[in-house]
């Protein structure tokens, strides 16, 4: 089985953006995935339309009030994709 040498060249390039360097991500480990789940579900729902990026100011705890970075991604998988909003970096406010 496996991928064809046909189908091997016909994903897109994934997305990556620019701004992202290694160890970019700030306190991000640092904040309880409750926390970060919290902010992702305050936010629209992820569609074409939405913009790129949002910043939400989150109370994570111990840490105090956070602002939490998304972007917002594509998910692909054979004909169907979906839109979904994803944290990647933190930082104290």
């Amino acid at each position: 089985m496996g991928n064809s040498k046909r189908a091997a060249g016909c994903h897109l390039p994934a997305a990556a953006p620019e701004y992202l360097a290694p160890g970019a991500n700030g306190i991000l480990a640092q904040v309880q995935g409750h926390h970060v789940a919290a902010a992702l579900q305050a936010l629209p729902r992820a569609t074409a339309e939405a913009p790129n990026h949002h910043e939400v100011l989150v109370e994570a705890g111990h840490l105090g009030t956070v602002r939490l970075f998304i972007v917002k991604k594509l998910a692909r998988h054979n004909r169907h994709s979906h839109y979904y909003w994803s944290a990647y970096r933190a930082e104290p406010a």
